[in-house]
């Protein structure tokens, strides 16, 4: 009975108010593309002009080079291309810190961090400066987020290491960020998992070697390396291809290589354009209030697991 009466009422209309009916009902539709495009729109994580150097090989027992720390010409140089830089000593980075790390929105990111390399060369982690204990991180141990690892010239001290799947489940994300990991083996050629983390995580483009490297050539390489970047206005293709390889054969490579094209105008670009498009939705007058959420990334655990690395009993 209750769906004859809703026919007849259909039936009563007058062709005038079906019209506006209709007008209705396809601003709506025409309202919810509109705001559906705005809400992707606003939710694309967009470059930021905000640097990290993270220098986990500064410490005194390390290989600090002042042209990376807070005054050294690396920072000026991120600094006269517009970035506002911070710079982490090496006692600072710790498993807590790379948790924060995607939530502090950096465009470039500089690792300048030892990378340990599992014994089977299938899995690489990024070391911390914070001496592995038992007792404390036993979730991120359990499940494969933090490992031990040990300087070959340090045998049997251990520092926690973070693995791929770490970077994978911190919350945030790297706003197509590019990350230059100047550690030994970062781009492993047999093993990519820890490329691949930064990529889901928003990131635009991973620079990382190919194998072991002495430090003074892997500092003078990245200072080319960014000099072209930033300064002259090359391509990651460039950049990369230009740059020298280590005496023992590491090179330095990029990841993906789709990202090759990419230049500091172009990631300027794609910002002004975004922030562009979002001005002129406010002044449209969208209704947007109440309606922004945060966006959630590829927060996902692998099972894959292409290597062992045996923790300190």
């Amino acid at each position: 009975m209750k769906r004859k009466e809703q026919t007849a009422f259909f039936i009563g209309l007058s062709e005038r108010k079906l019209a506006v009916i209709g007008v209705f009902a396809a601003a709506l539709v025409v309202s919810g593309v509109v705001l559906s495009s705005f809400l992707w729109r606003a939710q694309k994580p967009t470059f930021s002009f905000k640097a990290a150097i993270v220098d986990q090989l500064g410490g005194k027992d390390q290989f600090p080079n002042p042209e990376f720390n807070e005054t050294g010409s690396v920072a000026s140089m991120l600094r006269e291309a517009g970035f506002n830089v911070t710079y982490y000593r090496s006692e600072n980075v710790t498993v807590n810190f790379y948790r924060e790390l995607a939530k502090k929105s950096y465009g470039i990111i500089l690792l300048r961090t030892h990378a340990a390399v599992r014994t089977d060369e299938s899995l690489v982690d990024l070391f911390t400066s914070e001496r592995f204990k038992t007792g404390i991180y036993e979730y991120e141990r359990n499940n494969n987020l933090l490992t031990g690892a040990y300087y070959s010239w340090k045998p049997g001290i251990y520092y926690f290491a973070v693995t791929y799947k770490f970077i994978e489940n911190i919350e945030g994300i790297f706003p197509q960020s590019l990350i230059i990991a100047m550690g030994c083996n970062t781009l492993n050629e047999n093993c990519t998992e820890m490329a691949e983390a930064f990529i889901r995580k928003g990131a635009q483009a991973y620079l990382g070697w190919t194998g072991w490297i002495q430090p003074s050539h892997m500092d003078n390489e990245t200072i080319k390396l960014l000099r072209g970047f930033l300064v002259e206005g090359k391509t990651l293709n460039q950049v990369v291809t230009t740059a020298l390889p280590d005496p023992d054969g590491s090179r330095i490579d990029l990841y993906p290589s789709a990202a090759g094209n990419l230049t500091l105008a172009k990631l300027s670009e794609e910002k002004a354009s975004v922030n562009e498009g979002l001005i002129c939705s406010f002044e449209k007058g969208l209704p947007i209030t109440g309606f922004l959420s945060a966006p959630v990334f590829w927060k996902r655990f692998r099972t894959n697991d292409c290597g062992d690395h045996p923790l300190p009993d």
